[in-house]
């Protein structure tokens, strides 16, 4: 990836401000017919809000499909993209661990390469950005049904009475990278553990936290690897941990 540049100031940029660095993060998992649709999008609307001060981090989760040549593509056609891959499926948490913990920026923002997440709402993240150390995102709607909706709210319960945790946050977020060297993150496995776990420590901590809305699109294929039994099996060991964490 190129060096980043100086500050930048633009009429696309929000609010017209200094941007400050910013690492998205972009795990894929079978993901060959989704990332090369998706991440130029995100790469367009990346370097539309902070000119030559992004990078794409896209981590490779053990796929065994072709998304080790999509990504390789990728990287060829954009200097901003970095690749990063785990010899085998480890799960979304851990392909998150890998990317936050290799961010260069000074802002990390995770989006998925479903397609879920509109591009455009780099802008609104970066928007809430100034003076707040973490920014959740909630739906304007859900395009997932009944079933997943039920399992956020169990989720949201759940976390409320073990970690004192329960602002609806249904999409992705943003955060200081600098968060990581104060917190002792101890999610390894469950998919989304790690970002409750940085929202709960932010909380508890009381740093400055704000929450955006966005929409959610359907995933442009594929079926969602998140929402099953055992990941809700590893959900409660991961809440577990995070609140042993929380108390030593």
């Amino acid at each position: 990836m190129s060096a980043w540049g100086p500050s930048a100031r633009t009429g696309s940029s929000p609010s017209s401000r200094t941007v400050l660095t910013l690492s998205i993060v972009m795990p894929a998992y079978n993901e060959a017919d989704n990332l090369p649709v998706v991440a130029p999008r995100v790469l367009e609307a990346a370097r539309a809000a902070c000119p030559n001060r992004f990078e794409l981090v896209v981590i490779d989760d053990g796929s065994t499909d072709g998304t080790a040549d999509a990504i390789a593509r990728l990287g060829d056609a954009n200097p901003e993209v970095r690749a990063l891959a785990h010899e085998h499926n480890r799960g979304l948490t851990a392909a998150l661990r890998t990317g936050y913990f290799a961010a260069r920026g000074e802002l990390v923002l995770f989006i998925p390469a479903d397609g879920q997440i509109p591009p455009d709402a780099i802008f609104a993240f970066l928007e809430a950005a100034p003076g707040h150390d973490v920014v959740l995102s909630n739906y304007r709607q859900r395009p997932d049904g009944l079933y997943r909706a039920l399992l956020s709210r169990g989720l949201r319960l759940l976390l409320r009475l073990a970690l004192g945790f329960g602002d609806r946050s249904d999409g992705p977020y943003l955060f200081r990278r600098a968060l990581l060297d104060r917190m002792s993150i101890v999610a390894e496995r469950s998919a989304g553990s790690i970002g409750f776990e940085i929202a709960a420590k932010a909380r508890h901590a009381r740093l400055a936290m704000a929450t955006i809305e966005i929409d959610c699109l359907p995933r442009r294929s594929g079926r969602s690897k998140v929402a099953n039994a055992r990941n809700i099996v590893q959900y409660l060991v991961e809440i577990a941990r995070i609140r042993r964490s929380m108390r030593s």
